[in-house]
């Protein structure tokens, strides 16, 4: 598994990356993209 990157906004658990790109909430199953995270930390 990769390195934790950022909170999911829905419920606030770790976020990782996901194989098929992007990152995955492990505990709600949401994804996101990259470009939504980098949008959410500026």
């Amino acid at each position: 598994m990769v390195q934790p990157y950022g909170r999911c906004q829905h419920c606030g658990e770790r976020l990782y990356a996901h194989i098929e790109g992007g990152y995955q909430c492990l505990n709600c199953g949401r994804r996101y993209t990259e470009e939504a995270l980098e949008e959410q930390m500026a």
